[in-house]
């Protein structure tokens, strides 16, 4: 069955069983009655990505701020009902109230949603609703419960046409994207705790300002839905070479490699070397990142790819560790010169003892096995303090320096405060990175 035919089939049935029929008979016969549909744009990707709990939480929001627009009269609203990510709302509207009145209503509850949401605890990323609207057409000799059909029908289509249109949209600006070379790199610093240098430069492609592709997290899902993921790691890649001209030879560039992008069709090993022959640059100056949130179904084949390039003087590092369940067999598996500890373990490690004691037995186990631990998303100067003394060799984070498009040194601010780490915390001292 047609997943939009099931999706409205799913949801007749629950009006039905909500109620929302005997709501709609009490009102149809004194007022215009509409029908709007929202659905919240990529939640089972933000479930994937941030945990059920998270969604959960999202969902829990949504819930509150449409019992909150039921209890206001101008908007008319007799009925809603939520199923999963799928909102549905019954308008009632003066007699003889058209469609067009019903898109201004549907306009302002949306728009009510998204001034809501941002004012609400922020979400890793903006939120925003599909929606389509309907009326149900009560000159129609027809039972109420097939009205309610054919308007859940036409509001969910017209949803989806909007989603379809979005995504070609989307499809055309990542081709020129990728077509026109429009991507950047930007460089945050991997810097040595034990003598405060520059250790290195972790290269992250970003999309014009202005673009939906402006973030990275949105290149890559979209570039593995639309199965160019080669495509967009080649350019990346070429691009973080283009802008790395190191004052130390001994600087290391950190690029992210896809665990995926091996299934490729286009994957063809030794682009990478030819970038870095025509800026000057060596094997042995760049680390491979594997994000651990990438599952590797095949660690054989997967292994094959990452010797070729360890033999040609590459170094591998294995990223976000501690962000999921697959850490430890990806430690396991492809023995790393690097772990870069995720963020969730950093952050707030100053009042955390079980995060303090993990960090402190990851140190020791990094060095039995001859690999290097870097702290990743080091925001305060607690954070950094802890880290020090637990012997983390290698930090990263917005204290230590932001991403930029160019090689900036460490911050001079950064460096005087930084001092200080050794010493007791005054109770007045600040909480945050300097700017």
């Amino acid at each position: 069955m047609d997943d939009q035919l099931a999706s409205v089939l799913l949801l007749t049935d629950s009006l039905n069983r909500e109620n929302i029929v005997d709501k709609a008979a009490h009102f149809i016969s004194q007022y215009s009655l509409g029908l709007i549909y929202l659905d919240i744009k990529n939640c089972s990707q933000m479930e994937q990505k941030y945990g059920k709990e998270a969604c959960q939480k999202l969902l829990a929001a949504v819930k509150q701020i449409m019992t909150n627009l039921e209890n206001e009269e101008p908007f008319g609203i007799c009925a809603h009902r939520m199923f999963g990510d799928d909102l549905l709302v019954l308008i009632r509207m003066e007699s003889g109230a058209g469609e067009a009145h019903l898109r201004c209503l549907a306009h302002n509850i949306y728009q009510r949603f998204k001034t809501s949401m941002a004012h609400q605890a922020k979400w890793a990323e903006p939120i925003d609703f599909h929606v389509g609207v309907s009326l149900l057409d009560s000159g129609a000799e027809k039972t109420l419960e097939h009205l309610l059909y054919e308007a859940v029908k036409k509001a969910v289509s017209e949803a989806k046409k909007a989603t379809n249109a979005e995504q070609q949209k989307l499809q055309t600006e990542f081709r020129h994207i990728l077509a026109g070379q429009h991507l950047t790199a930007h460089y945050q610093p991997i810097v040595s705790l034990l003598d405060k240098k520059i250790y290195g430069y972790e290269a992250l492609a970003r999309g014009p300002q202005t673009s939906y592709f402006a973030t990275p997290h949105r290149l890559w899902e979209f570039a593995e839905k639309e199965n160019q993921l080669y495509a967009l790691e080649k350019l990346a890649r070429q691009k973080a070479i283009e802008g790395f001209s190191p004052s130390d030879p001994n600087w290391k560039l950190f690029i992210n490699l896809n665990a995926n992008v091996i299934h490729d069709p286009q994957f063809t090993p030794g682009q990478t070397l030819a970038f870095l022959k025509e800026r000057g640059l060596t094997p042995q100056q760049v680390v491979f990142e594997i994000t651990e949130r990438q599952s590797i179904d095949n660690y054989a084949s997967f292994k094959k790819v990452l010797s070729h390039y360890r033999k040609q003087g590459y170094r591998i590092a294995i990223d976000d560790a501690g962000a999921g369940y697959s850490s430890l067999q990806a430690i396991a598996e492809l023995r790393p010169d690097y772990i870069k500890i995720d963020r969730s373990i950093i952050h707030k490690v100053d009042g955390h003892s079980v995060k303090a004691i993990l960090l402190e037995t990851l140190a020791g186990f990094a060095r039995k096995i001859g690999c290097h631990l870097i702290a990743e998303g080091i925001e305060t100067r607690e954070e950094l303090q802890v880290v020090t003394k637990l012997g983390i060799p290698f930090g990263q984070g917005f204290w230590l320096g932001r991403p930029h498009p160019h090689l900036r040194p460490i911050a001079h601010e950064t460096l005087r405060t930084w001092k200080l780490v050794d010493q007791p915390l005054a109770e007045d001292d600040p909480q945050t990175c300097p700017s």
